[in-house]
């Protein structure tokens, strides 16, 4: 029974909601029917399906008309970079509780959370994929961020540290300078006119003199670094006037000359101290390389204590989750635990098999169920033909004809066939596949003619088919197949099963034959009692207790039927009819107590 909300272009949309079918009822329904975006408000908990995953997050059916996006920081804590393995956790259809995080009117668009601490439900990626958190994600890039600041500012360091150093060697080693000067004369063949003393170029020999420092603070377009540089005592005005100078020549003077060859400092002044002084800077350049990286050891202690404070606090969580006994398992972790702590319980490694296979991880459910197999002790036949029952239904849905044959062959190979052969049945019937039933039943009843089962197994078959008349015919084959002393229950049994399946008319038959020729079989009046309560009427049931109060049976068997008599009458009968039962008991025990006198 449901409810038709539209048809429309061949397509019938429908409803089972209890507030559909049955409008006038008064119960409190747990899920409001969202229509429209005026039924969502912000911070509601809301029920719905995903109906997809793209770039941009995880599509959310509210209603068939509406839908709600989630972003992606919104759908766990954890910080996910494959969106692949949305897909995996979060597959098409799945029923989930939702936040309503804001409402556009406008646009119809509804911002949603999945975040636990939003929904109060789990969250819907497990702990046990070890992902990073995000807040954990923005410590680290605030991290990173310092250290690009720290970097800067060594740099700046170093570079005014390496001019100053220059500019005080120059000044505090004026012979080393004048030997430059001598060198460069003779090696250039330059004239004494042409190029002025050392004192001339490097204004630092005459006097060492106190430089001014500026420090100048970030502007707004600045990184933030504050830089440091030095000046010499010349104004901009005093550069602009030598420069003057220089261009006006004195009518005697010679020209200068340009020499268009480069030279380096180092050549031809190995016996000087200038390696010297390149190694003292070479030892202060690596000491202050080495100062970043304890200050950076420095941070990842805090850092470290930090994460080890929180590790700690996420183990006792976890310890906690699991010392609680009603916890369900949400990992393959959490079922190799459970299954480690009892290997021959079947029924963790069925459900160890469907958590593999609600994630389409069939192999994963093949390899659970040859590891169970394998694991189980031999003793536990049971608990072993369930798992072997549990592989031939996953191969059923999930495999080919071939894969199934190889598991059943194995199965009857390590259990009862019978077994395995009425399970294989069941599984085919269940499945729809009753061609492969029917044939699998008639391999059976050459197999195992002799077991009443199969015989009773395979009626049952055919009339839930409706194949009533070929239920007569095996009911005949039953006859001849079994030993005599099983033809009563065989009989009894069919006719149950044609009451429950088949013509009732025909099982009424088969009971009145039955008891025709046994009529002391008490067995088989309790049996037709039972089935005529249920599904006869009451003139008919009192034609059946009226035949049996009647029947010259032992004392003890007429007081049962007498009592199942009296109950039905108080039950279904009025005053009259229970007196009427008594006096017929006490007639019975008169009749009973003259004949022992006599």
């Amino acid at each position: 029974r449901c409810y038709i909300l539209s048809n429309e272009n061949g397509k019938i949309q429908l409803s089972l909601r209890q507030s559909r079918l049955n409008p006038k009822s008064n119960s409190k329904v747990d899920d409001v029917e969202i229509t429209c975006i005026k039924d969502v408000k912000k911070g509601q908990l809301v029920r719905g399906y995903v109906k997809s995953i793209s770039p941009s997050g995880v599509f959310f059916g509210l209603s068939t008309s509406l839908l709600g996006r989630i972003l992606f920081q919104n759908v766990s804590p954890y910080f996910v970079q494959k969106h692949s393995l949305y897909e995996k956790y979060l597959p098409e259809g799945k029923l989930l509780t939702a936040k309503v995080l804001g409402v556009n009117g406008k646009e119809k668009h509804v911002e949603l959370s999945l975040l636990p601490e939003d929904t109060g439900m789990p969250s819907v990626l497990p702990e046990s994929l070890g992902l990073p958190r995000y807040d954990a994600e923005e410590e680290k890039r605030e991290a990173a961020d310092r250290e690009e600041r720290e970097e800067l500012k060594l740099k700046a360091k170093r570079r005014r540290g390496n001019s100053e150093t220059k500019q005080v060697w120059m000044a505090s080693h004026p012979l080393c300078c004048q030997a430059l000067y001598f060198a460069i004369r003779i090696a250039f063949k330059i004239h004494p006119r042409s190029c002025p003393p050392p004192s001339t170029h490097f204004p630092l020999l005459q006097e060492v003199k106190p430089k001014k420092r500026k420090i100048y603070s970030a502007d707004e377009n600045d990184s933030g670094v504050e830089v440091y540089y030095q000046e010499e005592e010349d104004d901009d005005q005093e550069e602009e006037a030598a420069k003057t100078k220089s261009k006006i020549r004195k009518p005697g003077e010679a020209p200068r000359l340009q020499v268009s060859v480069g030279f380096t400092w180092d050549e031809d002044m190995n016996a000087m101290d200038i390696p010297v002084l390149n190694q003292k800077e070479d030892r202060s350049d690596s000491e202050e390389e080495e100062d970043p990286e304890l200050k950076l050891k420095k941070q990842t202690k805090k850092e470290k204590e930090l994460e080890k404070q929180k590790k700690e606090k996420e183990l006792c969580k976890l310890e906690a989750a699991l010392m609680d006994p009603s916890r369900q398992p949400q990992s393959a972790d959490d079922f190799d635990r459970l299954v480690l702590s009892s290997p021959n319980s079947s029924i963790l490694w069925l459900q160890y098999m469907a958590f593999h296979l609600q994630a389409t991880e069939i192999e994963k459910a093949r390899a659970v169920a040859e590891r169970a197999l394998k694991t189980i002790c031999f003793r536990e036949e049971q608990e072993k033909l369930n798992v072997w029952v549990a592989l031939l239904n996953l191969e059923n849905m999930y495999g080919t004809e071939e894969t199934l044959m190889k598991v059943f062959e194995r199965a009857v190979q390590y259990n009862e066939p019978l077994k395995v052969f009425q399970h294989l049945c069941d599984i085919y019937a269940n499945s729809e596949k009753y061609k492969q039933a029917e044939e699998l039943y008639h391999t059976m009843l050459k197999r195992f003619r002799q077991e009443k089962s199969v015989w009773l197994k395979y009626a049952s078959f055919l009339l839930k088919q409706g194949q009533t008349e070929a239920t007569h015919r095996l009911l005949e084959r039953a006859l001849k197949a079994l030993p005599t002393k099983e033809h009563v229950d065989v009989i009894s049994r069919f006719a149950q099963l044609e009451f429950r399946f088949g013509d009732p008319e025909h099982a009424k038959a088969l009971f009145e034959s039955t008891l025709s020729s046994y009529p002391k079989r008490t067995d088989i009046w309790s049996i037709y009692m039972d089935i005529m309560i249920k599904h006869g009427s009451q003139k008919e049931v009192r034609d059946i207790f009226e035949r049996v109060i009647h029947l010259s049976l032992a004392p003890k068997k007429m007081k049962f039927f007498f009592k199942r008599y009296l109950d039905y009458e108080k039950k279904f009968g009025t005053g009259e009819s229970v007196l009427a039962v008594k006096r017929a008991a006490l007639e019975y025990v008169e009749t009973k107590s003259s004949f022992a006198d006599t």
